[in-house]
């Protein structure tokens, strides 16, 4: 079960590993809402599409009549309201989720993303012949990590919430040690119990290497996170301001879309930089990808990062990554041999640009580690450990 508002690291994830699952003759159907089920249309399976979750007028006429799925073209999220009726909706789609559960003779639901736990959570006390499988992919300690005015009360219900759901599910996966070393600070033996760290892998097979894209020449940079300071668009830009002397020839690509007044936007302003950075955007997979390859190397600074799919993304092109040392993501860069780890600092920043940009051997020498070194988070060695704990759970 995914519930999402659009395509991202963990919603990748999910894509990859019912792909790999059904490779592996596990019959698997998915649970979704109609905002992201044209990204998983290519899977040879049943979708049980719950309709437009992310809009406040679909969402009123589904809880008027549960039984049915309604969709909307042009969604449009009124934040807390929508907050309000989805809850709403999954306690009066409860019913007709359990009966597709039991006509599918399902033996485990494994939810996905924040939205899917709190549904998971209402199903489940209604039902506990179904077992539970959990993946923290990082959205909830996202929240939780939060530093707005609100978030001293929006933690609070977080970690409620999050008890209660722990303790219901059979077993929770970890994408990162990171993450189940943060979940162990918070709920301790409930962690040390039902815990499990399953790094997150990625189907190279799948993967065009040779699409590019025609960019400005020079020296190209790609930056995945898009309006999301946690990813350290901001920093970049930075550092990008007191690197144009040196590389002036230096273009910056950032993809998702970065709303007018966002301040990354204020910063390429403030700083001049229009000639050098480049908004692409939302793309789709097989898009992005063809940007990935087209570029010199990916740099996110992230002052949080659960774990860092982008960079395994990178890593399978044979593209230098700049990452924190923060988070999950020193599970996957090795200083110096994938790419630079840095603090997510703008001085920092700028150094690892230019030693990457005037050691072309560095480069050359990075990208055949990485074309090397993704092999160890290949698919087809993770998803075994899957297979292994759903064996556990239905023995």
């Amino acid at each position: 079960m995914v519930i999402s508002s659009g395509w991202g690291g963990g919603e990748n994830v999910v894509h990859q590993m019912v792909s790999s699952l059904i490779k592996r003759n596990i019959e698997v159907s998915i649970i979704l809402n109609n905002e992201i089920k044209e990204y998983f249309k290519d899977l040879d399976i049943e979708i049980m599409d719950l309709g437009s979750l992310f809009d406040p007028k679909s969402l009123f006429k589904m809880i008027l009549n549960p039984e049915t799925s309604v969709s909307s073209l042009n969604p449009k999220p009124i934040k807390v309201l929508n907050l309000l009726l989805m809850f709403t909706y999954f306690f009066r789609v409860k019913k007709r989720i359990n009966n597709y559960l039991k006509e599918s003779n399902i033996d485990i639901i494994h939810s996905h993303i924040e939205y899917s736990d709190i549904l998971c959570y209402i199903l489940n006390s209604a039902d506990e012949d179904v077992k539970w499988l959990g993946n923290i992919h990082g959205p909830w300690f996202s929240l939780f990590y939060s530093k707005s005015k609100f978030s001293s009360v929006s933690n609070f219900f977080i970690i409620k919430f999050l008890k209660r759901a722990f303790k219901r599910m059979d077993k929770i996966v970890f994408v990162s040690e990171y993450l189940y070393n943060e979940s162990k600070k918070v709920f301790g033996d409930i962690v040390n119990d039902k815990g499990k760290i399953i790094l997150n892998g990625i189907n190279t097979f799948n993967i065009d290497k040779e699409k590019t894209l025609n960019l400005k020449e020079g020296f190209n940079i790609l930056f995945p996170g898009g309006p999301k300071l946690k990813k350290g668009g901001d920093i970049l830009i930075e550092a990008i301001k007191d690197l144009i002397n040196e590389i002036p020839e230096l273009n910056l690509y950032i993809a998702l879309n970065v709303p007018e007044n966002h301040l990354i936007r204020q910063l390429v302003k403030k700083y001049h930089l229009e000639n050098h950075v480049n908004f692409v955007g939302f793309l789709k997979p097989n898009e992005y990808m063809a940007l990935l390859n087209s570029v010199d190397l990916l740099a996110m600074p992230s002052r949080m990062e659960p774990f860092g799919m982008v960079y395994l993304e990178a890593m399978s092109l044979g593209i230098p990554v700049i990452a924190s040392n923060v988070g999950g993501g020193v599970e996957i860069i090795k200083n110096h041999r994938n790419g630079i780890l840095i603090s997510p600092e703008p001085n920092e920043v700028a150094d690892a640009i230019l030693d990457l940009y005037i050691n072309t051997d560095k480069r050359e020498k990075i990208s055949k580690n990485n074309l090397n070194d993704i092999k160890n988070f290949e698919w087809s060695s993770t998803i075994e450990r899957y297979i292994e704990l759903y064996s556990e759970l239905i023995k």
